[in-house]
């Protein structure tokens, strides 16, 4: 008999899987956040700036946070081993995220895991950065208390790090246009996925100062076009966010010229415009 546990890991294991596919097309600038962060440390010399522990929520498969404890190294204080506490509740990306850092030549670093959702993840620990990196989209409606509480669980100096899409990132128009075909406006609410507007005007109701950089990034959706591409078929469910394995022909048409007319050629490839924003905020 199938429970609720069981569905919500195939779940997990379908996402994963799909992510890996967006993932292997997607064109990021993960050095646009890091140097963020350092143009932040830096200003903060003079307060001698030492990172000695971070909380990274929803970390995936661990790309960005390989680079980010790469990144660092050179804030770690002298003798002491950085602290990189992850919360993460899909257990294919935890097993993922172990390989990641294992192979990663990492050094010294005491990597504690937590199988939970940030929502139910509780510590009296404090950190010196908290970054949420493309994955506030699933925590809806939490965006203001996580803020507060992320806010709350930083050390005197310490940051916030959140990336996401920003809104004119295509994804969001597939999305919705997909509701609409589909007849199900129940799928897609005005503001069932946080971006980076809506985001910056939660921040600004809280009051919080902060920085914001905004740039580009593209995913390839070239597959998608191929004739009988299992690789493009998982892109189009990621795109929007829905299982059409089982749709029809005539449905799956549908979306693939509504993917077409957001799509732009770029050396012979087909790319999708899916900007990215950056949100610093300091402990205040």
């Amino acid at each position: 008999m199938s429970t609720s546990s069981d569905a919500q890991q195939q779940m997990y294991e379908a996402y994963a899987s799909s992510y890996a596919i967006f993932l292997k097309n997607w064109q990021t600038q993960r050095q646009a956040a890091l140097d963020m962060l350092e143009k932040h440390f830096k200003s903060n010399l003079s307060k001698q700036t030492e990172v000695s522990s971070v909380l990274s929520v929803g970390p995936g498969p661990g790309e960005f946070d390989k680079q980010l404890i790469h990144f660092l190294q050179q804030y770690i204080p002298k003798g002491q081993t950085l602290k990189y506490v992850t919360v993460e509740p899909n257990h294919v990306h935890r097993q993922i995220f172990e390989a990641t850092m294992q192979s990663a030549g990492l050094g010294e670093v005491d990597l504690e895991m937590h199988p939970v959702t940030i929502e139910d993840f509780h510590t009296l620990e404090q950190f010196d950065c908290i970054h949420y990196t493309h994955s506030l989209y699933h925590m809806p409606g939490f965006e203001r208390q996580l803020i507060l509480e992320s806010l709350n669980m930083l050390k005197d100096r310490g940051v916030l790090v959140i990336t996401l899409d920003t809104e004119e990132a295509v994804i969001f128009k597939l999305i919705a246009q997909y509701a609409e075909v589909v007849g199900n406006q129940e799928y897609w609410q005005g503001d069932s996925y946080i971006e980076a507007k809506k985001l910056r005007k939660i921040i600004d109701d809280i009051g919080l100062s902060y920085k914001f950089e905004s740039y580009p990034e593209y995913l390839d959706v070239s597959a998608c076009f191929e004739q009988n591409s299992s690789e493009g078929r998982v892109l189009m469910d990621f795109l929007f966010q829905a299982n059409l394995r089982n749709a029809s022909w005539e449905l799956n048409q549908r979306l693939l010229s509504l993917v077409d007319e957001v799509a732009f050629e770029q050396n012979g490839r087909k790319m999708l415009y899916l900007p990215t924003g950056t949100f610093l905020i300091p402990k205040q």
